[in-house]
């Protein structure tokens, strides 16, 4: 009987200590709630987030860059053309008032197709690309 009775009180011995160790775990939990598992997807998920925005941020850029030297040649092809007008209209001296009209209504228009292109716009997509993360429990008891 007494050999029955150390055998159980080495088993209730190593219960105790795993009941230490969970204790452990759980004080752990409650002082670094940041070392969970789940914490970590929650920061695996910002960090691919956070990369595919600034992908599809330099994605755009670069696009953009192009247009925009693609507009200003265009619109630089037209101030020379302008330029070249007046050249001629000076060296010729063949103007009028009409003329001086005209160069005046060209440049106000290059200006203000310079701050404001109308051709190129940005457009936010309504459909999300980043998959929402949330946190869900069964029930409302954790036991």
């Amino acid at each position: 009987m007494s050999e029955h009775h150390n055998e159980l009180s080495e088993q209730l011995g190593q219960c105790e200590d795993q009941f230490n160790a969970v204790k452990i775990k759980i004080e752990q939990q409650k002082t670094e709630p940041q070392k969970n598992e789940l914490m970590k997807q929650i920061d695996k998920w910002e960090i691919e987030s956070i990369e595919k925005i600034r992908q599809i941020a330099n994605e755009i850029r670069h696009e953009l860059s192009l247009c925009i030297i693609k507009f200003a040649s265009n619109l630089d092809l037209k101030l020379k053309q302008l330029t070249e007008q007046i050249i001629q209209c000076r060296k010729n001296d063949d103007f009028i008032d009409t003329d001086v009209q005209f160069f005046n209504e060209e440049l106000e228009c290059l200006k203000d197709t310079l701050s404001n292109p109308s051709d190129i716009k940005l457009e936010q997509d309504s459909t999300t690309f980043i998959k929402k993360i949330r946190l869900t429990r069964k029930g409302k008891s954790y036991i």
